[in-house]
């Protein structure tokens, strides 16, 4: 259901496109503007059904999957469309001069055709609707209430599990359980603290917050104990009587909850303590109670816990809201009360205590895993089952529940019975509630950010670092991120991808440096199961691992989108040629597929990423028919040309040619305006001049060519005549190439303007200096490799750097000059890295004022380095320090040693400190 959403939000994009271009256009539209307008019309109203029915959706009625499917096969068709009006407006933008004006008001033959074939397919689009819109009463998704299904169904999962949590062994988990012990019988802070635990489903930290709640020390030191269950269904309450008495469970009814609903049930266990204790005066009846409202009910719960000194359990919180609402309820008395919250979302956890570091729960190691799960399987024949306990006991990824749960499924069968588990142990009732469990975390997300997940579960099980980067483009690629104003399209998937992390649906593995964004993420195994399973069930992505998997889709994939794992065939574009992403990994191609074959008649991609295929000789020439492609990966695929056709690909955001031996591009390519990721090496971009603005261009990588010289030198295509002669004439010597490119980087900076991440790796000619610094005032990130040429022997004045500019590396730059008394006046650096002689000095000076966001600095192998001094002033934001390969430094200056700022010092191959 959530495609569907987001390809409805994706195509609302394209209406406003076309109705900010309708003006312009109107009369080359003629005869096809009213049926979009229709059609736009349209789509808003059947959005309004979209959530009543995906409540329904959920019920499994084949009814409705049957009316959600047909939208989905009706809106790939409108986007089709849309995508091809906007292709041919962009081709008719290019023309140029008084042929170009005269054309606006005219039209070509083959336009007239294409006109013709888009209006014919817009009138069977209308009928499509028309069916779809009269079919919703049939389906009876007209007047549809909020569903109680999810809460229904998380109730059930938590009662299914609850069975399980007393007697579960705290396996790992006794030192988180005394560190959070201590934490909330700390005797300075009296003030009222909230302690947070976070980590994905399935971690155990319910379990951890009961055997903390059961303490006997904190039995001993609280006043009154109080347990919320928030979860995404109605909440239990938990209480123990402020005299010591025994504890109730309340369990409300059915149907959802508010936090007014939670309130009232726990003022009215509240009054029914106060009634044992004081009597019926000033008690407030139940039907009082109900008629009250949230802040009436609020006073009350504050007026008598005000002199307690209490614990309060709220586990499995969702959302921020619920905290907000519920923490004004809970006084502070100065009298060390404590609320020990758990959650799968790190910004409740900052929400609750901004100041305190949320305690975060990691998945079991191998060793552990294989206790819990054999505590609990008890298996009757160790002997014979030890190596189904260890293939089973990893295949629940270090997750208690699935441990707990997998191991009372088996516990007493034979060993036969576990073998069958090894295999397929998902597919069983305790699998399934699992998978149901970690489920709901998902569901929590809104629509588009469910597609999000859905496609990092696209990769390997073997991909233990996904690229954030990759991930932001083939995200934007799909359309799955919306424009919002005064962002970028990069900023709000980078936003989006946080999310995912605060959720604890992905872990970070690297972080950037200079800004602490996210550089490198994975996913655990059971929630990539999770998206899988959602995606193949929705038809939004289907995975191939092996033959077999090729062999059951032999008569054609279902799913728009399809992932590749080292094999694929030739029948993919036969048999599948709606699809709209194809992406590979590690494939291994031979034979006619090495020539591209399976890419014949896939003209409806917009995604397509080969990288690291091997054995990849040659694209298909009908690879500019795929005028939807917006995403090009070719990296590290040894491919040697591109066609000539690739310029046509009018809607391409990224080409990763990098690690080719690609050296040539048509000049047509850099027509394309929408290009806002670009990866090349030298050779294409000498031989292939920017013409025009690019202003939508985020990313420039430029690397040398690695290519043997011999490869160009005697190539006889006339499209690469440029390369030849600029390598091979006689008379043009390296200056003469240098001052060549020199130029040609000059003028294509200065049709950059939304810039914002260049490097150049130029080691074989340098790398000229001077036209770096005259634009690019939106740059952020300049990673410059090989020796760095100015005119003046120097770098320039600190005022013609970027003034954005927040991470600066030099590599094999050879200055002569200390670059520092130039460097430290950049207002916003926050990274600054000197590598392998970028200074070749022995002297090296940061002056006190100098500096003064710099929170990371590397100097790697400065090898005529002997002295740095550093004011005391210096670097006031530094963090992180690390001197590499810098053998004649023969001290760290003291005022570094005894900066209270420095978190992390790395020391390698120095003379001494």
């Amino acid at each position: 259901m959530p495609e569907v959403v987001a390809e409805f939000a994706a195509l609302r994009a394209c209406f406003q496109c076309f109705t900010n271009n309708l003006g312009q256009e109107a009369i080359f539209l003629w005869g096809v503007s009213d049926q979009i307008e229709w059609m736009r019309t349209q789509l808003q109203l059947l959005q309004g059904f979209l959530k009543d029915a995906d409540s329904e959706r959920k019920r499994r009625d084949a009814r409705m999957e049957t009316w959600i499917s047909e939208i989905i096969r009706v809106s790939y068709h409108m986007e089709d469309v849309m995508d091809k009006i906007n292709y041919v407006l962009q081709r008719r933008h290019q023309r140029r001069g008084f042929t170009g004006s005269i054309s606006r008001y005219s039209h070509k033959p083959c336009e007239l055709i294409t006109l013709h074939k888009i209006g014919s397919k817009i009138e069977k689009i209308s009928e499509k609707i028309r069916g779809i819109t009269e079919s919703r009463a049939t389906f009876g998704i007209n007047n549809l209430g909020e569903s109680s299904a999810v809460d229904e169904n998380s109730q059930s999962l938590r009662q299914f599990f609850s069975r399980l949590d007393g007697d579960i062994p705290m396996v790992n988990l006794e030192d988180d359980k005394d560190k959070l012990v201590s934490q909330l019988l700390h005797p300075t802070e009296t003030g009222r603290c909230v302690i947070s635990v976070v980590g994905m489903g399935g971690l155990g930290k319910t379990i951890l917050a009961t055997k903390i709640y059961k303490d006997t020390r904190i039995r001993e030191h609280f006043d009154a104990f109080v347990w919320i269950s928030v979860s995404q269904a109605s909440p239990d309450i938990k209480f123990s009587d402020f005299e010591g008495g025994s504890e109730r469970m309340r369990h409300p009814a059915q149907g959802g909850h508010s936090v007014v609903r939670l309130l009232k049930y726990l003022n009215e266990k509240l009054m029914e303590i106060r009634k044992r204790r004081e009597g019926t005066a000033g008690i407030i009846t139940p039907q009082l109670l109900e008629r009250m409202g949230e802040e009436d009910v609020r006073e009350q719960l504050r007026v008598f816990l005000t002199d307690k000194m209490y614990l309060v359990v709220m586990d499995d919180v969702w959302s921020v809201d619920v905290w907000r609402r519920m923490r004004r309820v809970l006084p502070d008395g100065n009298n060390g009360s404590r609320i020990l919250l758990t959650t799968r979302n790190s910004e409740v956890a900052r929400h609750a205590e901004p100041w305190f570091t949320p305690h975060e729960l990691h998945p079991l190691n191998y060793t552990h895993s294989l206790e819990l799960f054999s505590s609990k399987a008890c298996p009757p024949n160790q002997g014979a089952c030890t190596d189904f306990a260890n293939e089973l006991a990893k295949s629940c990824g270090g997750l208690p529940l699935a441990l707990v749960a997998l191991g009372e499924h088996l516990k007493g069968h034979p060993c036969d019975t576990w073998q069958r588990a090894a295999k397929n142990w998902e597919s069983s009732e305790a699998g399934q509630k699992c998978f149901d469990i970690l489920g709901l975390s998902y569901r929590d997300l809104k629509y588009n950010l469910k597609l999000c997940f859905l496609y990092i579960a696209a990769f390997p099980k073997d991909y233990f670092t996904i690229s954030a980067s990759k991930l932001v483009r083939l995200w934007i690629a799909e359309g799955l991120v919306p424009q919002e104003q005064e962002k970028t399209l990069e900023e709000t998937a980078r936003d989006w991808l946080g999310e995912l992390v605060q959720r604890s649906m992905i872990q970070v593995v690297e972080r950037s440096v200079a800004h602490g964004g996210i550089k490198s993420v994975r996913i655990h195994d059971m929630l990539r199961k999770v998206g899988l399973s959602d995606a193949r069930d929705n038809k939004f992505l289907h995975v191939c691992r092996s033959d077999m998997d090729l062999r059951q889709v032999s008569t054609g994939i279902t799913s728009y989108r399809a992932a590749f794992h080292e094999v694929i065939n030739n029948e993919v574009a036969v048999f599948s040629p709606h699809l709209r992403a194809l992406l590979g990994f590690n494939l291994a191609l031979k034979g006619s597929a090495a020539r591209g074959r399976f890419l014949k008649g896939l003209y409806l991609l917009r995604v397509l990423d080969l990288e690291g295929a091997r054995g990849l000789k040659k694209l298909p020439k009908q690879i500019g028919k795929m005028i939807h492609l917006r995403y090009l990966g070719l990296k590290n695929t040894g491919l040697k040309r591109l066609p000539s056709s690739i310029g046509r690909l009018l809607n391409l955001q990224t080409l990763d040619v990098r690690k080719t031996d690609i050296y040539w591009l048509p000049k047509s390519f850099w027509k394309i305006r929408t290009l806002r990721h670009v990866y090349i090496n030298s050779y294409i971009f000498a031989s292939t001049p920017i013409i025009g603005d690019q202003k939508n261009l985020q990313t420039l990588r430029i690397t040398d060519f690695e290519a043997h010289m011999d490869t160009i030198c005697f190539c006889s295509r006339a499209d690469v005549r440029f390369i030849r002669n600029w390598v091979a004439t006689p008379g043009c010597t390296e200056e003469a190439r240098h001052k060549m490119f020199e130029k040609l980087l000059g003028e294509a900076l200065g049709k950059m303007d939304s810039l914002v991440s260049f490097t150049l790796t130029m080691e074989s000619s340098g790398v000229p200096g001077d036209v770096l610094f005259a634009h690019l005032r939106q740059l952020r990130s300049l990673n410059l490799e090989g020796r760095l040429f100015f005119r003046e022997m120097q770098l320039p004045h600190s005022g013609r750097f970027p003034p954005k500019l927040t991470k600066l590396v030099l590599t094999n730059s050879k200055l002569e000059q200390d670059p520092m008394p130039v460097l430290k006046n950049l207002p916003n650096l926050k990274l600054l890295a000197l590598k392998l002689d970028a200074y070749v000095g022995e002297k090296m000076s940061c002056s006190a004022d100098g500096f003064p966001l710099l929170q990371h600095l590397i100097l790697t192998s400065l090898t005529n380095l002997e002295v740095w001094r550093v004011d005391v002033e210096a670097m006031p934001s530094l963090t992180d320090l690390t001197i590499s390969l810098c053998c004649r430094l023969e001290i760290l200056p003291d005022e570094l040693q005894r900066r209270i700022t420095l978190q992390k010092l790395k020391l390698n191959h120095i003379t001494r400190t």
